[in-house]
């Protein structure tokens, strides 16, 4: 039973084999959300990775068509910048202001990702994937960024729990804001039942 836990905990990213040195960089970053908040031992941007395609993969079955289509690839990729650019956290909510930071962010990332993919005998594949997350123009990269989000959510909720920080609430507070599926909105339901009962 202990190996077959240890299997779930261990996610393959298709993509390994093609950018083995991106992901030991994502592996090596922690996210920057956790270290502000002194969280010990954070998970790294790879692990965040990882977690997310678990998470596409357990509710594909709730999903339509549309919206698992090509979102594993996109969740595989979406953080690759962060391999040249670092995690960049943008917590304005302000519309415009948030806009004006994130098209800054954008381009940042976009320049870090062209770096990247100048390499890969799939790069225009790889930054394709990338500019559909975040242009989230279509419902599998709405949905994937969605799920960005309250994969955020579901963690912090799993270190107040484990190392006493309080970051549910806050968490929750920001990431509502971007959270509309109503198949995460029941899961969130179920995060609050699980933090009220503690």
């Amino acid at each position: 039973m202990e190996s077959s836990e240890i299997n779930v905990e261990k996610t393959v990213l298709k993509l390994e084999r093609v950018a083995p040195e991106v992901y030991r960089s994502l592996q090596k970053l922690k996210r920057t959300g956790w270290v502000r908040k002194n969280v010990e031992n954070p998970e790294s941007v790879k692990e965040h990775t990882e977690a997310l395609v678990r998470l596409a993969e357990e509710l594909s079955s709730l999903l339509t068509e549309e919206e698992t289509e090509g979102l594993v690839d996109m969740l595989e990729v979406h953080d690759w910048p962060e391999a040249v650019h670092g995690d960049e956290v943008i917590l304005e909510l302000e519309p415009v202001r948030r806009k004006s930071l994130h098209d800054i962010k954008f381009e940042n990332e976009k320049r870090g990702l062209e770096s990247i993919c100048a390499d890969l005998p799939n790069g225009e594949e790889i930054m394709n994937l990338w500019l559909r997350f975040e242009r989230s123009d279509d419902p599998a990269a709405i949905f994937g960024r969605e799920l960005d989000e309250y994969q955020a959510v579901e963690k912090a909720l799993e270190y107040e729990e484990k190392q006493g920080i309080p970051l549910f609430q806050e968490f929750l507070t920001y990431s509502i804001n971007f959270i509309h599926h109503p198949v995460l909105l029941e899961r969130i339901e179920k995060l609050k039942l699980r933090w009220d009962s503690k």
